[in-house]
């Protein structure tokens, strides 16, 4: 990302604490945040949190229950596309 002049920041940790760094980059006004876990790591994948879109979406979903079952504003690329992505995210949200 810091490649393609993308401001970014890394964070190596505990999958427990994962709500405090989501928290953190909204507080950041960060535009998305990616993931990569085990299970993405095994298949050369990364998901993608568009937070700005998830933030909109939130306010249009009733319970918790259906936020994880839509996973609004979510998805997964292979790591070979994240730049793209990325850039993708950030140009729905120039103002």
């Amino acid at each position: 990302l810091r490649n393609d002049g993308i401001r970014a920041e890394l964070y190596l940790g505990n999958p427990k604490n994962m709500g405090n760094q989501l928290k953190y980059a909204d507080r950041r006004n960060s535009p998305c945040v990616i993931i990569q876990g085990s299970d993405e790591h095994a298949k050369g994948e990364v998901q993608i949190k568009d937070l700005i879109e998830g933030s909109r979406a939130a306010s249009a979903i009733g319970s918790n229950e259906e936020w994880k079952a839509a996973r609004p504003a979510q998805f997964s690329v292979p790591e070979h596309e994240m730049v793209g992505a990325v850039k993708d995210v950030l140009a729905r949200h120039r103002d």
